[in-house]
């Protein structure tokens, strides 16, 4: 009798998850689309790339999770987890080295570290409060600085300042994401600043995390790094900072998830708008 190949299939697919795979997609083609000019093919291996990072994460979490740590029942067997994580780490090899010999090596270097946060997210940096928190938000950036990098080989002042406040922004969204979990979190010696500190000291720590990262794109306007407009994504980090302490923190979740969106497009354009970008062309053909 052939076995039933359904549900590692099932787990395979598992690893594909949209909600933390396709801002750090769409932020390494954002980034790509910032440059004066675009590869297509460099645009695509690097998403790619970035892509096959976060799948590997995703399965390595799930080997430590389920079968190290027992938090739940596996979705994949121990044997399949590890060949998933091998064949995607190969798989960003290839790419990286595809990214290399085209020539697009500062790239390579800021993605990198992409497959290190990987592998080392469940078994070291989700132990510690300071990089449960901000891993993720670190990677999103990388990804972004890396699709630019891809591009032009050389890092512009306005790319690098919206990475920083991103990455400060999507910090303080992650820990209004951790209160909503900490009580599971304590059953699994998880250290997220919630677990560490209590709800309202990890709310005040959210609330200041939101309010430097307006601070932060004010004083990168006031240094004419970043141009007027991007002071709309100050504007919006205050709105993340009244949320945090306002309102019920689910909701609160809620509400700076979707912000998150027009705070990254006020950016974005901004950095547009000062440079010219080839993502004005592509609206400009469609139009």
């Amino acid at each position: 009798m052939v076995a039933d190949s359904t549900p590692v299939r099932r787990g395979f697919i598992a690893g594909v998850k949209p909600t933390f795979m396709l801002p750090a997609v769409a932020l390494a083609l954002a980034g790509s689309a910032l440059a004066p000019d675009i590869s297509l093919p460099l645009a695509v291996a690097h998403a790619a790339a970035v892509s096959a990072a976060l799948y590997t994460a995703h399965v390595v979490d799930e080997y430590v999770d389920a079968h190290v740590r027992g938090e739940h029942d596996p979705v994949l067997s121990a044997t399949a987890a590890t060949s998933a994580t091998v064949a995607s780490s190969l798989a960003f090899a290839v790419l990286a080295a595809f990214l290399w010999a085209n020539g697009a090596r500062a790239a390579v270097l800021a993605t990198l570290p992409l497959w290190v946060l990987a592998v080392l997210h469940a078994p070291v940096l989700d132990k510690h409060p300071v990089t449960v928190t901000a891993d993720y938000p670190v990677g999103v950036a990388l990804a972004f600085v890396g699709g630019y990098l891809a591009q032009t080989g050389h890092l512009a002042p306005g790319v690098a300042a919206v990475a920083v406040v991103l990455v400060v922004s999507l910090s303080g969204l992650k820990v209004s994401i951790d209160r909503l979990d900490q009580a599971f979190d304590r059953t699994i010696d998880k250290h997220t600043l919630p677990v560490l500190l209590g709800d309202r000291a990890s709310t005040r720590v959210a609330v200041a995390v939101h309010v430097l990262a307006s601070v932060l794109v004010a004083g990168f306007v006031a240094a004419s790094v970043l141009p007027t407009l991007a002071l709309g994504a100050a504007a919006v980090a205050i709105a993340d900072a009244v949320l945090a302490v306002a309102v019920a923190p689910r909701w609160s979740v809620r509400a700076q998830m979707a912000l998150a969106y027009p705070y990254t497009a006020a950016l974005l354009a901004a950095q547009c708008a000062t440079t010219g970008c080839v993502a004005v062309e592509i609206v400009g053909i469609a139009g």
